[in-house]
């Protein structure tokens, strides 16, 4: 890892506890998710993530988390295989994206939460992930969308990288898997017509995008920042997102992907 990336993110988290950590994959992940279980708000907002891939896996067995890291997906999804790019000790198997170490039509769901936007190449991602899924296995996703609302946030304040103009980064011979990212990656995949997805998946089904969160997550803090509500305030934060989820095309900030291998 780069000096000047870990400097990046320091000045960038005001939390003295991930500082120290940073470098350290398997401390950082540590303290994520110490930071994950003491935020009811945050950990809230993953618990629905996490609800929504144990809702939708398929009827196959051999369940897949890619970037696992913190998760606690395990909690939801029974003799979830826990992976990463990284080696984390709490993970089953370390691996690239690009590379996904399975037999061809052997795995019934990959779940990726939060971590699409980290692949420089994400049609590489699927060309595998299209090669080891059984017909009628699933990706699921959860990942940042950009609205009209969220895309002043994605791309000016939150730390990672944003480029509407582009599908994933290109040109990093080192790519940092914890800080080189784009968060247009799901939007322009599944909500724009620049990157026609099932015309270069042809064995791949968008089976249903589903947009999300239009303050929670911000509210939260993230990892990185304070929680800006009480946790009381919890249920009225729920209710508002309810409220304008006729609205969330124009202010979402995340989405929910169901792909599914044609059988």
């Amino acid at each position: 890892m780069k000096q000047e990336d870990r400097g990046i993110l320091k000045a960038r988290t005001p939390r003295k506890d991930l500082k120290d950590a940073w470098g350290d994959p398997e401390e950082t992940t540590r303290v994520q998710t110490k930071i994950l279980k003491e935020k009811k708000v945050l950990l809230d907002w993953y618990r629905k993530a996490y609800a929504f891939a144990a809702q939708e896996t398929s009827s196959h067995t051999v369940h897949v988390e890619i970037g696992s890291g913190s998760s606690l997906l395990f909690e939801h999804i029974p003799g979830l295989i826990k992976a990463n790019i990284i080696f984390i000790r709490e993970n089953d198997l370390v691996f690239s994206g690009y590379q996904l170490p399975f037999m061809d039509n052997s795995v019934g769901d990959l779940i990726l939460i939060n971590v699409l936007h980290h692949m420089g190449d994400p049609y590489a991602f699927f060309e595998e992930a299209e090669r080891v899924l059984k017909p009628g296995g699933r990706i699921l996703i959860s990942d940042p969308y950009l609205s009209f609302l969220s895309y002043p946030v994605w791309n000016y304040l939150h730390p990672e990288p944003c480029n509407i103009k582009r599908l994933g980064f290109g040109g990093a011979a080192e790519a940092n898997p914890l800080t080189d990212a784009n968060s247009a990656n799901a939007t322009l995949l599944f909500c724009s017509g620049k990157n026609p997805f099932e015309q270069r998946c042809r064995n791949l089904a968008v089976v249903r995008v589903k947009l999300h969160t239009k303050f929670q997550y911000w509210l939260a803090g993230g990892y990185n920042f304070p929680q800006l509500i009480p946790d009381a305030l919890l249920p009225a934060t729920q209710f508002l997102e309810q409220f304008f989820s006729p609205l969330d095309q124009w202010m979402a900030s995340f989405m929910f992907a169901i792909i599914e291998k044609k059988g």
